[in-house]
């Protein structure tokens, strides 16, 4: 997200001795080492420093740089950086989990991939929730059909089969409540179901939350993030599946805090825990616009008609 232009810090009407002084000629730059950066860095309110970014401590005194500092009369705002590289989702949830742990990849052999929200209890064996779109492929599942940790989308294949559809409930035009399914773990995959990773240990069942409660889930794609509760019990909620629009009654939503939203694609089947770390919802949908910080809201479904739905019994 873009900072606000801030004028009178850039002393855009200031006196001419405001604008930004040039950084360092073209010929001395084309010297400059790959792993240095220069530009134009703020010094006060009104003047000006050259800005040099080191990635290694050692260019400090390559005789380039010492050039530029003493052409500079000292104006220098100098930083080390360390290794500078793109923003992506931390590794391990996108990685193979054995065992398989809350928050990691997780997905119909036939989609891309989702997010393991929790262990459950279902007719006596230990199975992964998560959405019906991650498991059962919107209704084209048939029971039986592999799933994949890591999911496809993250280089699962045939060989990293850790469970075997069980159960969902059925997705339909209108009147929807869950975006739910269940798939029980192959003989000899083991769970570590207590434990969120960037959350803590999971407390238990928790009840529907209130608007304003804080929350926090942990997903393939975002990890862990913070939000808040912006409304419950929503009704006619339309998403747009692969099937079609499908329409969602009783529903949670949610905005993330601080700069970021609370979720992005691939974080579907999500557990969303409240303050004291029970469970409340399971994510299944999310808009790219809205919200205070304007980075989109989250809806979920809550967590205790996932489970009647199912006939489950959530492990913690």
């Amino acid at each position: 997200m873009r900072a606000p232009a801030e004028p009178d810090r850039l002393g855009r009407a200031g006196p001419a001795r405001d604008v930004p002084a040039p950084a360092a000629p073209r010929a001395e730059r084309d010297l400059v080492p790959a792993t240095v950066a220069l530009g134009v860095a703020i010094s006060g309110r009104r003047d000006y420093k050259l800005a040099i970014r080191l990635q290694r401590t050692a260019d400090k005194h390559h005789p380039t740089v010492e050039r530029m500092v003493g052409m500079a009369g000292g104006e220098v705002d100098l930083r080390y950086t360390g290794r500078v590289v793109k923003e992506q989702a931390p590794r391990w949830h996108q990685g193979i989990l054995r065992p398989l742990r809350i928050g990691g990849s997780v997905g119909h052999h036939a989609i891309t991939a989702g997010t393991i929200g929790a262990f459950i209890r279902l007719d006596g064996v230990t199975a992964v929730l998560s959405n019906n779109h991650v498991l059962a492929n919107e209704n084209r599942g048939a029971l039986g059909d592999a799933v994949y940790q890591p999911g496809p989308a993250d280089g699962g294949t045939a060989g990293e089969q850790v469970a075997t559809l069980s159960k969902f409930v059925r997705l339909r035009r209108r009147g929807n409540g869950v975006d739910a399914a269940a798939a029980t773990v192959v003989d000899g995959i083991n769970t570590d179901h207590r434990r969120i990773r960037g959350i803590g240990r999971l407390a238990g069942l928790g009840a529907l939350p209130d608007i304003g409660d804080p929350v926090r889930k942990t997903g393939r794609t975002t990890g862990t993030r913070r939000g808040i509760v912006t409304a419950i019990e929503l009704d006619n909620l339309v998403v747009g599946f692969d099937i079609g629009d499908l329409s969602f009654d009783g529903q949670i939503e949610i905005e993330g805090t601080g700069r970021n939203g609370f979720s992005d694609g691939g974080d579907s089947g999500s557990l969303i825990v409240d303050g004291d770390r029970l469970a409340v919802g399971l994510l299944f949908a999310g808009s790219s616009q809205g919200g205070s910080n304007g980075r989109g809201l989250t809806y979920a479904n809550p967590i205790e008609p996932v489970l009647q739905e199912l006939g489950a019994t959530l492990m913690f």
